[in-house]
């Protein structure tokens, strides 16, 4: 970005009262020739007020020219800071400057850079876009294109997913997209600050010390250092230890009766033993004999079973090692469509462990949505058969989250994952999701008979 000059000789006078956007009739995209008209008839309302409140204040070009100079002034200051990583304050200062000079195209695209870097995408191509508006400069088309791509559509997407997935507590799914976001663009302020206050939440502080370091690189001035304070932790309360005392000696007390019990069965015991002594030992004696035998014989027996149990151990420990080492090196190795392929006909035979693990291999790695969004669907659709419920009700809910009402599998996940909750005991948030599967997709073959019994339950 350039810097202005502050000699007041170079200012440009405005030749006219009000500046109207030029718009190309031929204007190929819908959406901007829309947004076009759209900001030419609130510019020339704001415009017009504008110049009235000008013409109270003075006609003389000099006051216009001071006007224009302090503008730049504050733009240069916040270009300075913004050089030196203080993104806050120049966010501040390029604010007050387009309030003095709201029409200058350096002004505009320097506010549509802070907001992008800030995350604040709606008020970036604001900036971009009037900027394109009052004259057609290379930057500011070259971000309005951005801003308007199909590729920036998919990455605002995934942006807005990882704030979903926090407030569904899917805390580990946010990061991955977080950290996924950071490593495409690390210059982004606010992806920082939000696994700043995730980790703090999940207590991991080495994380969260990692992304507060992160964050004093991208922008020194972040309001969150001023709010960062010291966590104090409070010490446990010891409860009911008189309670734990009364208890114990009650206890002893009752125990008494079993030892006086016990002590007269010892005495009548050994009454008996005297008068029986001779036959007593005869056959104490032939007892023991064949309980040595027994447990000789026991002995060998269980020494041979654990040499056997030991041995199966380690082979199918080996096997394990050796069939988990070829599925990794096969899942490493092959295309998001053959793992498909491959977790398709795993699972037709029956070998559904083996087919979660190539599921979870094409999520991994896959770049296709298709191959990605119905193996997140599969997985559910396993781990329900499995029983293992907590895991469907994840990948349900993730591919809710991560999909639309358009996408294959999106009323089958809704309706699944309400079925998944009843099938568990959860009426109250199988009955949730069955309300949001009328909401969201109120045509859907679900919304039927079984779906509207459900909901009349109590």
């Amino acid at each position: 970005m350039p810097r202005k000059s502050m000699d007041i000789s170079l200012v440009e006078e405005e030749k006219s009262d009000l500046t109207f956007f030029n718009i190309e009739e031929e204007e190929e995209h819908e959406t901007l020739k829309a947004l076009k008209q759209s900001y030419v008839t609130t510019n020339y309302k704001d415009e017009t007020i504008l110049n009235l409140q000008n013409e109270l204040k003075s006609n003389s070009e000099e006051v216009s020219k001071e006007i224009k100079l302090k503008s730049y002034n504050a733009y240069n200051n916040s270009l300075e800071l913004a050089s030196k990583g203080y993104i806050t304050r120049a966010v501040e200062l390029i604010e007050e400057a387009l309030e003095i000079n709201p029409k200058d195209i350096d002004i505009l695209n320097l506010r549509g850079l802070l907001k992008l870097l800030k995350c604040d995408f709606s008020k970036a191509f604001e900036s971009f876009y009037t900027g394109l508006c009052y004259g057609n400069n290379k930057l500011s088309k070259k971000y309005v294109d951005i801003l308007s791509d199909e590729d920036f559509k998919v990455f605002l997407g995934r942006y807005n997913h990882s704030i979903r997935f926090i407030n569904e507590e899917l805390n580990q799914e946010s990061i991955y997209i977080l950290d996924n976001i950071i490593d495409e663009d690390p210059d982004l302020i606010e992806p920082y600050v939000i696994l700043y206050l995730l980790y703090n939440k999940l207590g991991d502080d080495k994380k969260k010390e990692y992304y507060f370091e992160k964050l004093k690189e991208v922008d020194k001035d972040n309001p969150l250092f001023e709010e960062k304070k010291e966590e104090v932790l409070l010490p446990a309360k010891v409860e009911e230890k008189s309670v734990v005392e009364k208890k114990a000696k009650k206890s002893n007390k009752k125990n008494l009766v079993p030892y006086i019990i016990i002590a007269c069965l010892a005495v009548g015991i050994g009454i008996y033993h005297v008068k029986n002594q001779a036959k007593i030992n005869s056959l104490t004696s032939e007892l023991n004999n064949k309980e040595e035998e027994i447990n000789e014989a026991d002995k060998q027996l269980s020494d041979a079973n654990k040499q056997l149990d030991e041995t199966n151990k380690k082979l199918e420990e080996t096997n394990q090692v050796l069939d988990e080492t070829k599925t990794k090196k096969e899942i490493a190795t092959l295309s998001e469509e053959e793992l498909y392929n491959k977790a398709l006909s795993l699972k037709k035979s029956g070998n559904t462990d083996e087919a979660i693990l190539y599921y979870k291999g094409v999520i991994k790695s896959g770049k296709t949505k298709k191959y990605i969004s119905s193996s997140i669907y599969e997985l559910a659709f396993l781990y329900e058969k499995q029983g293992n419920y907590d895991e469907a009700i994840k990948y349900y809910k993730k591919y809710i989250n991560t999909y639309t009402p358009e996408d294959n599998y999106y009323d089958d996940a809704f309706y699944q994952l309400g079925m998944t909750y009843y099938e568990k005991g959860d009426l109250e948030n199988a009955k949730k999701t069955f309300y949001g599967l009328r909401s969201e997709v109120p045509n859907s073959i679900y919304n039927n008979s079984k779906v509207a019994e459900i909901l009349k339950k109590k």
